[in-house]
Order: structure tokens, then C-alpha cells, then sequence
């Protein structure tokens, strides 16, 4: 049926009858659904990216120690393998807006004794004579309180180092200084000059050259004083640890080998690695890395890392007092846990001969 206008055209009612079925059918869904929510306000505001769960990571094997026999690259002489520019986590630029070189993980292997530590562990038939038993030393060697910096939690980033304050900066031949380790624990430095109240302090830092000093800006940094410190005799063989005047611990040791040996230097602790389960290394490091602010004399690198000197435990203590490994200083594991848990960094660590 067509309805005629008062001008006389036809006008199609279909298409009238199809919107105003199309317009009811929309509302009979809207009352179905619970009706339309009010639109949010606008807001300048990005929003927040959905939070994702990423799926759980199936729990690793138990390991037993006295079977492992595999290791990560952090050897008994050096840190790990890994050349480190710019901790992981850094920033992508130094202070002055300059991008930082992409660190590079060389491909090196590992020493025959990290990768198979059974390497040195003796027969019974074959061990040594047990050493004698050890005297504490007569007298308390000299010592003074020192005073030592731990940089902020709350600064991540490059510890500028000058030669003065306010002077000039420097540069080191490993790169620069960070606010914290490979490891993410915090930079340990020695103050040589200054007080708590100062805006600058001269301090000794764990790089190369051994040795190394700086001027560096106190408010980076927290401050405490230390008097436990630890003498290394490497004539005797033995570690000895002191709190003050106080004996707390001593022990014979394992020292370096005459191609490698242990360096008489002074210096301190500036990082403690659990490594109980070889979390940190493997079963040769015993149950504790302690690391210490120099490194070998007699190696440029180690393993493709820094060749830094650590006191650490043994899985050999039957060893003990003997001169076979690459520098490091390898103790009993239940002196070096004592130690550990006892001395601070910071701590004085003497070398001697």
C-alpha cells in the first residue's frame, strides 16, 4: 500500500517501519543489558598499563654440595666474567647526557678448578701432613678506628671522583665508579681525610690502581667507624681476625701459588657473598666470597673479569697451609662464616709477608 503527500507523491512506508523496528530492538537490548554506563570523565592522565602475571618459575633441583662439581663464572681470584660499564639496572646515560657503550659478555672458559673441583681434592692416602697447630699471635699488631663511607640506597648512579675538591675529575683504567657492585650491593670506600660534617672527604676506592684515592661528596654517602680488622700472614699461612685488641678467630690458610701469588698489600672488606648453596660461585669458594678493595699484582685479568682478591672459604680444608691457588686467601668454612658474621665492611684487611 503506498500513501500518497498533499503533493501528490508516493512515499515507501517500508523503510519508515524498519527504523523504528531497528530503534525499538535497540532499546529491548539496553534494558536487557542493565542499561548504559555513564561515560567516565576524560582526564589527562595515561592510563596505567594492565598488570600482567607472568607465569611461576618451576622450582630448581636440589643441589648437595658435596656432588656438585659445576661452577659460574666467578673465580677464585676475580669477579665475574663480565666486564661491567654500567651495572645492570643503570641508567642508559652517564651525567653529562652521553650514552654508555653496550657491555659486551666475552666468551671465556673456566679454569679447570672452577669447572671441575675435584681437581684439587686429594686421596686420604695422598694428603699432606695436617700443619701444626697454630699459636695466636704473640701481640696484637697496631691498629686504629677507621671510618668508612657506604654509599645511600637511595643514589644509583656514577660517584664522581675528582683529584681535589672541586678539582678535576678522574678517570680509571676499569671505567667508572658506581654508587653500587655488579652484585647490586653498595660501593665501600675508606676515608683517608675529612669528617662526618664535611661537604668533601678523601677517600681509598676498590678499583685499580691499587690503592686508588679520590675527593668524593660526603651527602652520597653514609658514614661509620670500624675497629674489627683481619692480618693475613702469607709466610705463616694463617688469617687471624681481631675486634679491636680482641682476638676473635684464627686459622691456617690456603695462600697463592708461587706463579700467582697472594699480594702483600693493605686494604679492606667491600663486599660479603652467601654462597652456601653456590649461589654466588661454586663449591671450590666455599660458604662465604668475602671481597676484598685490591687485586692481583701478578694478573692483568682472570677469566676475562678483574682479577680482584677475595678471602674466601674451601671445600678442601684439609689443605689448609698450603700455596695453590691464583691470589685469593681460602680459610675453613666455619672461620670464614665467624668472620662473615662478625666483622664489618670496612674492615682493615693487612697482607703481610
Amino acid at each position: 500500500m503506498i500513501r500518497r503527500s498533499s503533493s501528490g507523491r508516493a512515499v515507501p512506508r517500508r523503510p519508515v517501519s524498519r527504523a523504528l523496528a531497528l530503534i525499538l530492538a535497540v532499546v529491548v537490548v539496553a534494558t536487557a543489558c542493565g542499561g548504559a554506563e555513564a561515560e567516565p570523565g576524560l582526564t589527562s592522565e595515561r592510563p596505567e598499563p594492565p598488570a600482567t602475571t607472568a607465569p611461576s618459575a618451576a622450582p630448581e633441583p636440589a643441589r648437595d654440595p658435596a656432588t656438585t662439581t659445576t661452577a659460574v663464572p666467578l673465580s677464585r681470584t676475580t669477579e665475574p666474567t663480565i666486564l661491567v660499564t654500567a651495572p645492570p639496572g643503570a641508567p642508559g646515560e652517564d651525567e653529562f647526557g652521553e650514552p654508555l657503550p653496550t657491555t659486551t659478555l666475552p666468551d671465556v672458559p673456566l679454569p679447570d678448578e672452577m669447572s671441575d673441583p675435584t681437581l684439587t681434592v686429594l686421596e686420604p692416602e695422598a694428603l699432606p701432613p695436617p700443619p701444626p697447630p697454630l699459636e695466636p699471635p704473640p701481640s696484637v699488631p697496631a691498629w686504629q678506628p677507621v671510618n668508612v663511607l657506604v654509599s645511600n640506597d637511595d643514589f644509583n648512579g656514577i660517584i664522581p671522583v675528582y683529584d681535589s675538591p672541586d678539582g678535576t675529575r678522574l678517570a680509571f683504567p676499569d671505567g667508572d665508579v658506581w654508587s653500587y657492585t655488579f652484585r647490586r650491593n653498595r660501593l665501600v670506600v675508606r676515608v683517608l681525610q675529612g669528617n662526618e660534617s664535611d661537604e668533601w672527604v678523601q677517600v681509598e676506592l676498590p678499583v685499580r690502581p691499587n690503592g686508588a684515592q679520590g675527593w668524593v661528596r660526603a651527602e652520597n654517602f653514609t658514614w661509620s667507624t670500624v675497629s674489627h680488622h683481619v692480618l693475613i700472614d702469607v709466610s705463616d699461612r694463617s688469617v687471624t681476625l681481631y675486634d679491636g685488641d680482641n682476638l676473635v678467630a684464627t686459622t691456617r690458610a690456603i695462600v697463592g701459588k708461587p706463579a700467582t701469588p697472594t699480594p702483600t698489600l693493605s686494604g679492606f672488606l667491600v663486599e660479603k657473598l652467601p654462597n652456601h648453596s653456590q649461589e654466588n660461585g661454586s663449591i671450590v669458594l666455599g660458604d662465604w666470597i668475602l671481597m676484598l678493595s685490591f687485586f692481583s699484582e701478578a694478573l692483568n685479568s682472570f677469566g676475562g673479569g678483574l682479577p680482584r682478591i677475595a678471602l674466601h672459604g674451601t671445600h678442601i680444608p684439609e689443605r689448609v697451609g698450603e700455596a695453590l691457588s691464583n691470589g685469593c686467601i681460602r680459610i675453613p668454612n666455619e672461620i670464614v662464616e665467624t668472620i662473615a658474621r662478625t666483622a664489618p665492611l670496612g674492615t682493615v684487611v693487612n697482607i703481610v709477608a
